[in-house]
């Protein structure tokens, strides 16, 4: 990479944390443009290179935000497995896995408020979309979706209706962060936890359907596509 092509990413990422820590500590409708400019220490006309207003410059974040803390759930992930590996204790199935990543993203979330509220509501759709920006940064960044169809795969287990599966699930925990961390209703997290987790396992469970079968077929051939254009 060029010296101009290391600068332009070095303003962008700076442009990106000053709207960031703006967002998070001001507000969003508090900040203007000429405030993250002035704070990433560039002319209001280098945002306009690579942003069209601050709306785009919060998609990407919530994107980014999204797409790191996803990788954090799964290196968490990793560990955990390898340490049961070498304890001798049972292996993970997919809903432990699934549970996992869910109570490691919602527990980062409850002690990081300001990331929160931040991306509260967005969550679902930021961790569905992968963030290029993040991946140019770690490889092992990833979407959501990604991360559940690569287990699917890894695991040669075949879902009814993946992507309508993994929706549901990020629309759950997104629901959870918002009204029970945030708005603490109706019940503690605490409280909510067995039957949250008990839901997604029912979920996973009945989503999963015998590879023999002629409806695993379509879903297969999904799967195997969704992967090679991955792989691409």
């Amino acid at each position: 990479m060029g010296k101009n092509e290391l600068k332009k990413r070095k303003k962008r990422n700076d442009l990106l944390k000053s709207a960031y820590e703006l967002f998070t500590t001001v507000g969003f409708s508090k900040t203007t443009i000429d405030n993250i400019a002035t704070k990433a220490d560039v002319g209001k006309g280098t945002f306009y290179l690579y942003f069209k207003d601050k709306g785009e410059i919060r998609e990407q974040l919530i994107v980014n935000q999204s797409a790191i803390l996803l990788n954090k759930a799964a290196q968490a992930l990793k560990k955990e497995q390898k340490e049961r590996a070498q304890n001798g204790d049972p292996s993970m199935d997919i809903a432990d896995k699934i549970i996992f990543v869910t109570d490691y993203v919602i527990n980062y979330l409850s002690k990081n408020i300001s990331l929160l509220k931040f991306i509260s509501k967005n969550l679902s759709w930021g961790m569905l979309v992968k963030s290029t920006t993040a991946a140019k940064d770690n490889e092992e960044v990833q979407s959501f979706q990604q991360f559940l169809m690569e287990e699917f795969d890894k695991e040669e287990i075949v879902v009814r209706e993946p992507l309508l599966l993994i929706f549901t699930i990020l629309e759950m925990i997104n629901s959870t962060c918002y009204n029970i961390i945030l708005k603490g209703e109706p019940v503690t997290f605490s409280e909510y936890k067995p039957y949250l987790y008990d839901t997604i396992r029912t979920l996973i469970d009945h989503a999963i359907i015998d590879p023999d079968s002629k409806e695993a077929e379509s879903q297969k051939k999904f799967i195997t596509e969704y992967m090679n254009n991955q792989n691409m």
